[in-house]
């Protein structure tokens, strides 16, 4: 394997991860009655745990591999000299350390106490999606344009995040239904992510139409360049999740009061559905990304 391809695995790994966590510890925290939030965020412990693991495990993985590449391999994956190089003279190093901090401050949430793990998870895990922001195509620009970029691209990777992570606790919520002490808060929580995911899905839309226009200058319909095919390729998939979510909320939605059973087992694969989908889009992102765009 070479170190283009195991840092595009690793990128891969760290931002599913990283964007699960803020998605769906934000809405745990912010949206979701606590009542609900408990037995919720109780079902997915394992999937905390593993995730801060692999967002923790890629951040350190990342220097080595980033050497790797822009030096002569994986020889250089572990040359002092080049890693010291990388590190402190190149903005992929200085995103390196900044993200290393905020993957510190997401390990510290596994000794919190149970009262405020939801918060302190969703603070630290989306302190981590924003340094992803710190070495994307945004650092092409300098001065008010590199920052507009820069913050363009957060909002971007935050509301991806919201979108696809709190997709990750739709079926225990639906689950919840079931249980009559659980049912109205439930059901509080699915019509707050109905409205909070028509803002996401809107912001996800208009900032990556913006940073089309910030690293392009143009639409990606050139398919003969890779960085372009891979782009058409996301908007693509991001459409179809979103044709996914419309459906899901003006179809199968309004079908729970004459046939519930039926739309909940619905609703419940289209959610993992678009979950796929979703990491579909984080892994193409994770390849062209380290393209050169044209």
């Amino acid at each position: 394997m070479s170190p283009d391809v195991a840092l595009a695995v690793c990128r891969f790994g760290h931002d599913a991860a990283a964007l699960a966590l803020w998605g769906l510890f934000a809405f745990l925290w912010a949206l979701v009655p606590q009542p609900v939030t408990t037995p919720v965020a109780d079902q997915l412990a394992g999937f905390r745990v593993t995730s801060i693991a692999i967002t923790v495990i890629t951040t350190l993985a990342a220097l080595p591999l980033q050497a790797a590449m822009i030096g002569n391999g994986w020889p250089d994956a572990i040359d002092v000299s080049t890693l010291r190089a990388v590190l402190f003279e190149t903005s992929v190093g200085t995103a390196w350390i900044v993200q290393c901090l905020a993957a510190m401050m997401l390990t510290l949430t596994v000794v919190r106490p149970a009262g405020l793990r939801c918060g302190a998870t969703a603070l630290a895990s989306g302190l981590v999606v924003a340094s992803i922001a710190l070495s994307g195509h945004a650092a092409m620009h300098e001065g008010a344009l590199g920052l507009a970029h820069r913050l363009n691209d957060i909002t971007h990777l935050l509301a991806g995040g919201a979108w696809v992570g709190a997709l990750f606790a739709l079926r225990p919520l639906l689950r919840a239904l079931d249980d009559p002490k659980l049912r109205q808060d439930a059901g509080l929580a699915l019509r707050r992510f109905s409205t909070a995911g028509h803002w996401a899905v809107a912001l996800v839309i208009g900032t990556g139409v913006a940073n089309t226009a910030l690293v392009l200058q143009r639409w990606p319909l050139d398919w003969t360049s890779p960085y372009q095919a891979l782009l058409s390729a996301k908007i693509g998939l991001v459409l179809v999740m979103t044709t996914i979510a419309l459906v899901n909320r003006y179809v199968i939605v309004p079908r729970m009061a004459a046939s519930r059973h039926s739309a909940i087992g619905a609703l419940q694969r289209g959610t993992l559905f678009e979950i796929a989908l979703g990491l579909a889009v984080i892994a193409l992102v994770s390849i062209f990304g380290l393209i050169e765009p044209s």
